[in-house]
């Protein structure tokens, strides 16, 4: 028996989700930074007129749960409290004398006579003693003091749990005004109504001020603090806002009825009093006033003025910019505008989030062993998908400002040594400029013989160092300085016109007309003209390729053409016919390019579509291969870069083509919109559309993030269907009822184009956003939404079949709810045909298919196919049995030759066997008898599991079927992994950089990888390693932890450490053998530091 037991888990992808966002002076005193969270990362932001700017980031051990600004007596600038969602606490300084973050101090928040609060952690400042206060475990609040130790009884940095007499602190905040340092505390729900109480710190109690116990109506779930002077707090409901004076008990509260809302993040307006910009679950934004006569807030008014993103976050950057982190879509960074009456937003930048990832699938389109990832991303009006894969970056040293560029070229120096001039065509004339140094060039109203007012088809220095234009009127040889006197010139016949044109430093390859091609050779100091050919069709392209370049050991100029959509390889320079293709599409080539990687000559062919046709060069074309590499296409260009033979395409997605493991590999780079390329000196440079950029290309390679909206539509299923190369995606379509703004959710299926997603990719710090369009639609009945699917193939039939698992949920009784499976033919023409719905007794919460039958998870139960006719009338073509009920709810499914694992919302994971295959039929072969709530199941072999939970673990389960208590075989937790961020669904395959495959055998995994992802947008690869390479890169995991900066001084292995189901009694314990087991995971985040 094969126990594999041994993982490494690495993220790809790091989490995306912005899940605190606050502002203070941390890097200096005088310029304040954005601060924000991402998972286990804190990013530091300078904010700057018109947005901000990443200045650095730094991570911890632990998942960022609170973060706060907090000031410590001895440091000019203000430190960072971060709690973890761990309980653990440390408080963090930036050192401008080192630059570096330094701890101050650090500890756990524990208390063995409690259990950890199910309501979210809160946090004050009592500003009077400067001392946090947490709230974590029901009945308690905990201390933390920042000031000095002689300033207070309390040690430092050391945390006191202060018993309370309240169960569950649901917010709570710091008050301003006359109730200075006290906290105003939001209580549970007592008789339909929430409870507000005033509560003062002192001498490690909490000291309530009965008089100003306030009743709130029973959907409050936010308390927000006035500013001085005014102070009060706001609470905030679902239907009403409510300004509650605390000045002295007794005072009328202000009132104001809204529409149904849930507002999630707030901010008071900078150096305001009175005005708090509210957003809400939708992203509509509000202003809430207050309005004051003698210091009193004698009304509170609300006016809506503009939608973004779904905020978590919101923070006053100052002069009319707001940034807004989410959770559930795009963090933004917006402008208030405000003329005359009217204020509104616009929103200025736009940070990517792939969080929260519900679903994805992947898939190996052109299958080159190249991944792409497809997610579906977001919630509600913030859903979209994203397509993630890996490509290289481009970075950016300068660029140069010229509009309406059509082409540039590098030119060398007259003696040939290096390249020192730039030939620029626009639309309407030519510009030539001159490097003098470093990001500085000269531009020369006149320059040798050039015409300038003329736009230019090609330019080059030859090998004596002249300089050669050529434009539609003529071809001109000239001599290579300022002064330059004209050397040989050519013009074509009258009335006629250079239409395409290509130079090498010895040759010259024109086309005059559409089909007229003549041949220059270059002797001594004069264009000799060698040979002239009439083409039977219009010439769409011409490339020049020379011998010693290309493989064939020839020169030759290759042609396209339009109306016969041939293309030819004629030899130089007698323009004999070497090669002659017809190519079977409906539109000509837009550029050719014949090359040699390793020793293999390929001819590429690339077209305004963006479609490139490869071919093997044998004296004829094989091996014809389509692959998409953008949504259009201009140009080809064969380059070297350290040596090694490249091809860099332009266009919507320029992408870098390579050859690796005896095939041609494609590299997307991380810009968009790229129209010509061409190398200068160690540059290379890129035409934008309004200039030219300088930098160079990063071949490290690194994922690329593109955004795909379906409008008023959020994905929430996806699956590939490989024989037609389709993507099905099921969306919920959301409308709201505008009698009671109450939400109406309704499902639908939508058939996409998977090649079309090949060439919209573009990296994450400049990802596209896409309206896409569906191939074809199916929409549910109402209330209906998408809840599984899978695609299979059935003996006897060609075609692969789509099944969709449904939910129907019983607003009165949940319990009740019920789902159906369609099952669609997806045809040819790209549409779907329902051919069978059949009604179910619960939700289908998975399908799989399975030796060609179908399992699925129906509530509690496990159904199979039982028969598939779909030649028979309309209700009698398929037919799902009963197969197994033993589960609360089977949530999750995995296949694996024989074998089904079935997750279950909270009896852990099951082994089913096989016991006939046709009709199929299962038997419970092993089971976990723990109480775990599964959130994702994998197999990694016949005996070994991995299952994800609802406590953000990874945990391996492993079978030994010798091993049986009454009769059944149980699965023994082996090992775990805590990820830090719950995990939603595991798929086979891995978006691995194939150009760094593991090749020693230490390293490779030794069962299939597999790619999990997470709500807050983390993306992660699993692989399975031996022993030997455990036990080896254990201790280079070790050493790393040992000599590696740890800022914050938490606990590494408390955070990595698995932690099971909370102890029902005392949330904070766990089964103390699991939590002692040893880990047979290793961190590959640690491991990359190597």
């Amino acid at each position: 028996m094969d126990i594999n037991k041994y993982h490494i888990a690495t993220t790809i992808n790091p989490a995306t989700a912005v899940t605190n966002a606050i502002k203070g002076y941390f890097i200096n005193s005088l310029q304040e930074n954005l601060i924000v969270s991402k998972g286990s990362t804190i990013e530091i932001y300078s904010i700057l007129n018109e947005g901000i700017k990443l200045l650095t980031h730094f991570s911890i051990y632990g998942v960022v749960d609170r973060l706060s600004v907090c000031h410590l007596p001895d440091r000019e600038t203000c430190s960072l409290f971060i709690l973890t969602d761990q309980k653990y606490f440390t408080i963090v300084t930036y050192s401008s004398r080192t630059e570096t973050i330094v701890t101050e101090g650090h500890g756990i928040l524990t208390e063995s006579q409690a259990k950890i609060t199910d309501q979210s952690t809160a946090i004050a400042m009592d500003t009077r003693t400067n001392t946090m206060l947490v709230s974590a475990f029901t009945g308690y609040l905990f201390s933390i003091p920042l000031a000095k130790e002689q300033k207070l009884k309390a040690k430092r940095f050391s945390p006191e749990s202060i018993r309370t007499n309240e169960f569950d602190f649901l917010d709570m905040v710091a008050l301003k005004g006359i109730q200075q340092s006290s906290v105003a505390v939001l209580l549970g729900e007592i008789n339909e109504l929430k409870t507000i109480k005033i509560f003062r710190y002192s001498s490690n109690e909490m000291v309530e001020n009965e008089k100003l116990t306030m009743r709130v109506e029973a959907t409050t779930h936010m308390l927000i603090s006035v500013p001085d002077p005014i102070g009060g707090v706001l609470a905030i409901g679902e239907y009403i806002l409510s300004y509650h004076d605390l000045s002295s008990s007794g005072r009328e509260t202000k009132e104001l009825s809204i529409d149904p809302v849930m507002i999630t993040s707030y901010t008071f307006l900078e150096n305001s009093y009175d005005t708090c910009m509210l957003g809400d679950s939708e992203g509509y934004l509000y202003l809430l006033t207050l309005e004051v006569h003698n210091m009193k807030v004698i009304n509170i008014s609300s006016t809506t003025i503009g939608q973004i993103p779904i905020p978590s976050s919101i923070v006053d950057l100052g002069r009319g910019l707001f940034y807004a982190g989410s959770t559930k879509g795009d963090s933004c960074v917006f402008r208030l505008n405000k003329s005359h009456a009217r204020t509104s937003v616009c929103i200025l930048h736009t940070f990517h989030n792939l969080g929260p990832i519900i679903d994805f699938c992947l898939f190996d389109y052109d299958q080159q062993g190249k991944q792409t990832m497809v997610c579906c991303s977001g919630v509600d009006r913030n859903g979209s998908l994203r397509v993630v894969e890996n490509g290289v970056g481009f970075t950016e040293q300068y660029s140069v400002d010229i509009p309406l560029i059509k082409d540039v070229w590098a030119l060398h120096a007259s003696d040939r040594q290096k390249q020192n001039a730039l030939l620029i065509t626009t639309f309407d004339q030519t510009v030539f400029l001159k490097h003098i140094q470093h990001t500085e060039f000269r531009e020369y109203t006149t320059y040798a013989s050039l015409d300038l007012q003329q736009t230019t088809l090609a330019s080059i220095t030859t090998q004596k160092g002249h300089l050669v234009q050529i434009t539609p009127t003529f071809i001109r040889l000239m001599q290579h300085d300022e002064h330059g006197r004209l050397l040989d010139e050519w013009k074509p016949p009258v009335g006629q016109f250079i239409a395409l044109a290509e130079l090498s430093s010895a040759q010259c390859v024109v086309c005059c007309g559409s089909n007229t091609l003549v041949c220059f050779a270059l002797d001594d100091n004069l264009y000799q003209q060698s040979t002239r050919k009439v083409t039977d069709d219009h010439v769409a392209c011409i490339k020049l390729s020379l011998g010693k370049e290309n493989g064939i050991g020839k020169d030759c100029v290759m042609i396209g053409t339009w109306k016969q959509r041939r293309i030819q390889v004629l030899s130089l320079p007698q323009l004999v016919p070497l090669l002659e293709h017809t190519l079977q599409k409906e539109i000509g080539p837009t550029d050719l390019v014949l090359v040699q990687f390793d020793k293999t000559v390929y001819l590429l062919v690339l077209f305004g579509d963006g479609q490139l046709l490869s071919y093997v060069y044998k004296n004829k074309l094989l091996e014809e291969r389509q692959t998409v590499v953008g949504t259009y296409c201009t140009s080809m260009h064969a380059y070297q870069h350290r040596g090694e033979t490249k091809v860099f395409i332009t266009g919507s997605r320029p992408t870098i083509v390579t050859h690796l493991h005896g095939t041609l590999y494609f590299s997307a780079v991380n810009l968009k919109d790229m129209y010509r390329f061409t190398s200068f000196n160690d540059h290379m440079i890129l035409m934008t559309p309004t200039g030219l950029m300088f930098g160079e290309i990063d071949l490290n390679q690194r994922l690329h993030h593109t955004k795909i909206v379906l409008e008023n539509e959020m994905p929430i299923r996806i699956r590939y269907m490989p024989q037609l190369k389709l993507l099905a995606v099921g969306t919920t379509m959301i409308f709201k009822n505008l009698n009671n703004n109450f939400l109406i959710r309704k499902g639908k299926l939508n058939i996409l184009d998977a090649q079309t997603l090949q060439g919209i990719t573009t990296i994450s710090i400049m990802y596209s956003l896409i309206m896409f369009i569906v191939l074809d639609s199916y929409t549910l009945s109402n209330e209906e939404v998408v809840e599984s699917m899978t695609v299979a193939r059935f003996p006897g039939y060609q075609q692969d079949f789509l099944f969709v698992g449904t939910a129907i949920p019983d607003p009165d009784d949940p319990e009740a709810s019920r789902g159906r499976i369609l099952v669609f033919d997806i045809k040819e023409t790209h549409t779907c045909e329902l051919i069978e719905a059949i009604d179910m007794s619960g939700v289908i919460y998975d399908m799989r298919s399975c030796h060609g039958s179908i399992v699925a998870c129906v509530n509690g139960s496990i159904f199979c196919l039982s028969s598939f006719r779909p030649d028979l009338p309309l209700g009698a073509r398929v037919k799902f049995d009963l197969n197994i009920h033993r589960n609360v709810l089977a949530l999750c499914l995995d296949v694996r030759d024989d074998r089904v694992l079935v997750g279950d919302l909270m009896r852990s994971m099951s082994v089913l066997q096989m016991l006939s295959k046709d009709p199929l039929q299962l038997e419970l072969l092993a089971v976990d008898s723990k109480p775990v709530w599964m959130t994702a199941v994998k197999f990694v072999n016949d005996h070994v599991y991995i299952g994800a939970d609802d406590r953000n673990n990874l945990f391996t389960l492993i079978l030994d079927e010798q091993k049986k208590h009454n009769g059944m075989a149980k699965l023994e937790l082996t090992s775990g992994f805590h990820v830090g961020s719950l995990v939603n669904c595991f798929r086979q395959g891995t978006l691995v950089d194939i150009t760094n495959e593991d090749t020693h055998t230490i390293t490779q995994s030794i069962e299939p990888a597999f790619t999990y992802a997470t709500v807050h947008g983390s993306i992660g690869v699993v692989k399975t390693i031996s022993k030997e390479a455990f036990e080896f890169f254990k201790q280079i995991q070790n050493s790393i932890l040992k000599e590696s900066q740890n800022i914050g001084k938490l606990d590494y292995v408390a955070f990595r450490s698995y932690r099971p189901k909370i102890n029902s009694q005392h949330h904070h314990f766990f089964n103390q053998e699991e939590s002692d087991m040893p880990s047979y995971y290793l961190d590959g985040d640690v491991l990359k530091l190597f």
